[in-house]
């Protein structure tokens, strides 16, 4: 009887916390806690790996504001397919990703962010296609500009690490190493 009271407490007390966490964040979602959507699109390029191809870049997101200062990400990342004549990749994955944001004025922010990436790549070598996935950690920097009180648009420059490590491909193709700095302009709806 005791242990379903304090639960019950326990779970009055999050409807609570939840209840007026979102009606200030309608209020006013750049003040304080708030969840938003968005999605980025840019082009990426090859930094010292086998991959010499720029191609473009799409990412969905989903993210929530702690604070002003503290935010957690979450994303579906498509890199595209992307290679040579010897060989191609396809790949994609998800990020997960916390957010450290500076405001600068009641518009403009700069922020940093740090994640895992966990990723699928589908590898095509003469001839020869394989399977592979992985995760890796990856960093970024940005800055975004509030246009309206729930519509922000952001700058955004990651640093991201995809490497396939197979000797069941032909050399050279054994080792691909995929370093991939992306440049991406995005936009986040805030509510």
């Amino acid at each position: 009887m005791r242990a379903i009271y304090s639960h019950s407490l326990a779970l009055l007390a999050a409807v609570v916390g939840t209840t007026s966490l979102a009606s200030t964040a309608f209020a006013n979602p750049t003040a304080g806690p708030h969840a938003y959507v968005g999605a980025n699109y840019g082009g990426y390029k090859d930094r010292g790996g086998d991959f010499d191809e720029d191609d473009d870049f799409k990412e969905a997101l989903i993210g929530a504001q702690v604070n002003q200062f503290l935010g957690f990400e979450a994303s579906y990342i498509d890199f595209g397919s992307f290679g040579g004549d010897v060989g191609k990749a396809d790949v994609d994955g998800y990020g997960l990703a916390v957010v450290g944001r500076l405001p600068l004025t009641e518009q403009l922010g700069i922020y940093a962010k740090a994640g895992q990436l966990f990723w699928d790549a589908d590898v095509r070598v003469a001839g020869l296609k394989q399977s592979y996935d992985g995760d890796e950690p990856f960093v970024g920097i940005g800055a975004d500009i509030k246009v309206s009180e729930h519509f922000v648009v952001a700058l955004e420059y990651d640093c991201y690490k995809i490497d396939l490590d197979d000797s069941s491909f032909p050399a050279p193709a054994s080792n691909w190493e995929g370093d991939m700095d992306t440049v991406k302009l995005g936009a986040r709806f805030m509510f």
